[in-house]
């Protein structure tokens, strides 16, 4: 795993039954929105949705791709992801410290980053929804969040 990688994360299981057909779902996601299918574009998506870890960065996923393909810039990496996260499929992630996160947006959730040691603990979104709630009502305000990040101290570092 590549050095870049967010320290331990606590999280429910993310895996994908039928990761053929999503590759399939996605590439043609990317097709019918203008985008070209290459054989790097296919390969940062088969290396996204085959990754054992839902919370991937750019370099995590150009070192699966180079692995087989290593004519595969890393810039092709990162163009592909932008793609993916213009056309909802990926949703880029900031875990602070410089440290970005791609993930699929059919597992919403948000994330408590913990200040002193890094740690990132995954909440699920049903978390959130009280808040949402408070926010319309008070302030008539319909808040949508997707990538919702809060720093703190863990139960660790407390």
């Amino acid at each position: 795993m590549a050095a870049s990688r967010p320290p331990a994360h606590h999280r429910e299981s993310h895996s994908h039954p039928d990761v053929a057909a999503q590759i399939v779902s996605v590439l043609e996601r990317l097709r019918e929105h203008g985008g070209r299918i290459t054989s790097g574009r296919r390969a940062v998506v088969v290396a996204l949705l085959r990754h054992d870890d839902h919370h991937v960065t750019a370099d995590d996923i150009a070192a699966v791709v180079q692995a087989d393909q290593p004519d595969i810039h890393l810039s092709t990496v990162y163009r592909t992801l932008e793609a993916l996260e213009q056309v909802d499929v990926v949703s880029r992630v900031d875990l602070g410290q410089g440290r970005a996160v791609y993930h699929l947006v059919d597992h919403v959730h948000h994330h408590l980053v913990c200040d002193r040691c890094g740690s990132v603990t995954e909440v699920p979104a049903s978390v959130v929804e009280p808040l949402t709630q408070a926010l319309d009502d008070r302030f008539s305000f319909a808040a949508s969040p997707t990538r919702l990040t809060i720093s703190g101290l863990c139960s660790s570092c407390r």
